[in-house]
């Protein structure tokens, strides 16, 4: 049986409210840096992932919560939960954060997340309706992902989520995520691409860490994702540590991920690999424009760099939203945060019955140093709740 559990904390608009949430029983889920336990509200199931290990969990969990509220923002649905009047639609495709306290001794971070992580499916999907749906979820969550001018940076096995009743995929866990164009910084766990394993999908340029982040870092990472799904004892590495599209066994995904592990500059967009699965994206579907605030000052320093004799460092754009559909082509929507093949909230895969099981442990090589352990006592955690402040005013 479920246990309620009084939950005090600031909404994405920055007021405060208090819910009254049905715990999922049993202990809960640990790493290193992150304490996350499940719940159920208002029939969403919800994640509250709490930062443990210091400054190392703690300023991820920040990026996190500013990152869910840049999107919420896109979408214009940071004023209200998706339950009450006047609530916007928001992508299933990408975990929602419905809350967050910082300044606390261990910060949090209240997100919806459906399904379970792909790496603890017990089988290979093998439905062709679930492949489909998985590929098309996938492409659109990517599709969003580079309108909203984000990257994630750490599409794994335990970041990506399926719910098999809904068939929805869902990209959780934005700790590391950053903005599209800003200078690349290594995440994976190897040191060159040759030694690439079949739980590590990053792409060559994010695991040299050269460069500017891309759209297409994520792609790469995304086909790494779909081979996992649907190959025997999942992905197979070739030679050079390139994913091997032929051991899938379905020759269909060698025309669906044409170019994918290709050079950065050969990659197909989402948007193309969306077309591929006879879909396109509606203008509707997406994040509402935002100017780059930063475009100018960088035109600037590229001007700088001209007059000084020096090239511009090649940056990779943000596109605007399209004005229309291409011309006959298919259209398709996505689910969003409204009403949904679940009911009135969408999905209802209670916690405890639908797999939600732990996280594995999201470790970022930048930061593996252990920090000293904060301070105890009154007026160090003052001091730290305003350090807390001061990096939250400077996002």
């Amino acid at each position: 049986m479920s246990d309620l559990e009084t939950l005090a904390f600031r909404r994405p608009d920055g007021s405060r409210t208090v819910w009254e949430v049905e715990m999922d029983p049993g202990p809960p889920d640990e790493t290193r840096n992150f304490r996350t336990r499940r719940g159920l509200y208002q029939n969403f199931p919800i994640a509250i992932r709490y930062a443990i290990g210091g400054e190392n969990a703690e300023l991820p969990l920040e990026n996190a919560i500013a990152t869910g509220l840049r999107m919420l923002r896109r979408f214009g649905a940071d004023r209200h939960f998706p339950w009450e009047p006047g609530a916007a639609d928001y992508p299933w495709q990408l975990s929602r954060l419905f809350g967050y306290e910082v300044d606390q001794e261990e910060p949090f971070a209240i997100t919806a997340e459906y399904g379970v992580p792909i790496d603890e499916l017990t089988s290979p999907l093998s439905s062709p309706d679930d492949l489909q749906e998985f590929a098309r979820g996938l492409a659109r969550g990517l599709i969003l992902l580079e309108q909203l001018g984000i990257s994630h940076r750490q599409l794994r096995g335990n970041t990506l989520h399926w719910d098999a009743t809904s068939r929805t995929l869902q990209i959780n866990r934005f700790e590391y995520a950053r903005r599209l164009g800003e200078p690349r910084s290594r995440l994976a766990q190897i040191t060159v691409p040759a030694e690439r394993t079949p739980r590590e999908w990053a792409s060559p340029e994010q695991i040299l860490g050269r460069g500017f982040v891309d759209a297409g870092d994520d792609l790469y990472a995304a086909g790494c994702a779909l081979l996992s799904v649907v190959t025997p004892n999942g992905l197979h590495v070739g030679l050079g540590g390139r994913p091997d599209i032929a051991a899938s066994g379905m020759p269909w995904l060698g025309q669906i991920l044409q170019g994918v592990f290709d050079a950065p500059d050969a990659r197909p967009t989402a948007t193309e690999v969306l077309r591929r699965l006879g879909q396109v994206m509606r203008p509707d579907e997406l994040p509402r424009y935002e100017p780059d605030a930063l475009a100018e000052g960088r035109r600037a320093y590229d001007q700088l760099m001209a007059a000084k004799g020096q090239p511009a460092p090649s940056r990779p754009t943000i596109p605007p939203p399209p004005s229309s559909p291409p011309p006959n082509g298919p259209t398709g929507g996505h689910r969003t945060f409204g009403p949904g093949p679940g009911g009135p909230t969408g999905p209802r895969t209670a916690p405890g019955q639908g797999g939600y099981t732990g996280p594995h442990e999201m470790t970022d090589p930048e930061t593996q140093t252990q920090t000293q352990p904060p301070p105890h006592g009154r007026h160090s955690a003052d001091n730290e709740r305003r350090q807390k402040r001061r990096r939250r005013d400077r996002r």
